[in-house]
């Protein structure tokens, strides 16, 4: 099972559950304060996965034992800022004179500001997302610079984006509306029920202090020079299971092989960025019990150019955020 597509959070949390239909379901955001807004958002999250599972074992998808299986995610807080535009990525030549715009997600901040599919996004707040060529995927470079830059704006920070239109040239106007989510555990399957089945439906299982994580979701800010970093080594052997983000471990000092995923646009230098060479680093991390311990990639812009000594980046804690690790 592989869901390196999902981006967001919620999406992975969702696409997990929708394996196991009918199976018990655990799950809490941490932390666990009994508020009206909580438990809202509690039933909400109930209705919308019995309904996905329903859908989904409706429809013959899920197998012939998946009530069998045990998934468990274990997801930290994050910071999501979004355009919420689906656009076409498949190649920078597709993009060559900017980003064609196929939809817009309901309620985002592209839908508010009225972005329509057909438009072509030619700019972001001063941007230009002409002619800028491919990764090393193949894929749009237009699309991860609009992507970066949107990420990289602070709650209510002005957002413009400059788009072609049935031949007119016009600029659209809004703001950038951050969605802050809980950290998040989900459980399913065998060993979900029986860790459940013995317990009230009110009971709570404490935090445990002999556990902690290290993480490496992409949501460090880019205006410090934040980029995404991958685990490729945690004490020595290799963390799993692959595309994970989060990996929980005990408390105290672990060594890590980490490399970068710094886009290749970030470097100002040109198609050049992408021969960089293979430039991993060791990073040591203090764990401390009950929290997650965020890992990112640093950019040195001032040495962008050294792409075959690795001067250009380094591997930093960049912040620690209390929770539960039961």
């Amino acid at each position: 099972m592989t869901y390196a597509f999902i981006r967001s959070l919620w999406r992975r949390a969702v696409a997990l559950a929708l394996l196991l239909p009918f199976a018990t379901l655990a799950l809490a955001a941490v932390p666990s304060d009994a508020t009206p807004a909580s438990a809202a958002a509690d039933e909400r999250v109930h209705e919308d996965l019995q309904g996905a599972l329903s859908s989904l074992g409706s429809s013959g998808a899920l197998g012939a034992h998946p009530d069998q299986a045990a998934v468990r995610v274990d997801e930290p807080a994050r910071r999501l800022a979004s355009l919420g535009a689906l656009v076409d990525s498949t190649s920078g030549q597709r993009a060559q004179d900017g980003l064609h715009v196929l939809g817009a997600t309901p309620g985002s901040a592209a839908d508010r500001i009225g972005l329509r599919p057909g438009d072509v996004i030619v700019a972001v707040n001063g941007t230009s997302l002409r002619g800028l060529g491919s990764d090393d995927r193949g894929h749009a470079l237009a699309s991860a610079t609009l992507r970066n830059v949107v990420a990289s704006l602070p709650d209510e920070a002005p957002l413009e984006l400059q788009i072609a239109r049935g031949g007119a040239q016009l600029t659209l106007s809004g703001s950038v509306q951050a969605v802050y989510l809980p950290a998040m555990q989900v459980e399913l399957g065998a060993a979900a029920a029986a860790a459940t089945s013995s317990a009230s439906p009110a009971a709570e299982a404490p935090a445990s202090p002999g556990c902690g994580r290290i993480s490496v979701f992409d949501v460090a800010p880019r205006g410090e020079r934040l980029y995404a970093a991958k685990i490729l080594l945690l004490d020595g052997s290799t963390p799993g299971p692959r595309g994970t983000p989060s990996f929980r471990v005990s408390p105290g000092e672990h060594h890590l092989l980490v490399s970068e995923n710094i886009p290749t646009e970030a470097l100002g230098i040109g198609t050049m960025a992408s021969l960089r060479r293979n430039t991993n680093k060791p990073l040591t991390v203090i764990v401390k019990p009950g929290t997650t311990t965020l890992v990112a990639a640093r950019l040195h812009l001032a040495n962008a150019g050294d792409l075959s000594h690795g001067t250009y980046w380094d591997p930093v804690v960049w912040k620690e955020i209390p929770e539960n690790c039961p």
